[in-house]
């Protein structure tokens, strides 16, 4: 199976949606291709999609199902996606800098 390319997401319900759409695009299927097989709208496979909505396990099983992927699988690859994430914003520095004490302009006085 070709890995699809990776794309972030700061949620589990966005890297969900993430893993679902790349699936379907490697099964060269539309967002209305998998909305009438799934019987669900156009727009709730986007919102599912954008990580707007957050299915019932229900209708992941379905949709994992009409994509022929376990759903395991896709629940397993969008955790990668949340780990990988945190994984880069924990390696990254921080914007800001450093924090540093401010140096001391006058001496102590006792």
């Amino acid at each position: 199976m070709a890995r699809a390319k990776i794309r972030h997401a700061g949620t589990l319900a966005e890297a969900f949606g993430k893993v679902l759409s790349e699936r379907r695009d490697e099964r060269k299927m539309t967002q209305i291709d998998l909305a009438v097989a799934s019987q669900y709208s156009v727009r709730f496979i986007g919102q599912i999609e954008r990580g707007a909505k957050s299915p019932t396990l229900r209708t992941m099983e379905k949709l994992a199902s009409l994509l022929d992927i376990r759903l395991g699988t896709l629940i397993v690859q969008a955790e990668q996606l949340v780990d990988c994430e945190f994984r880069e914003k924990a390696k990254a520095p921080d914007r800001k800098g450093p924090k540093l004490k401010p140096e001391r302009t006058k001496p102590k006085s006792k």
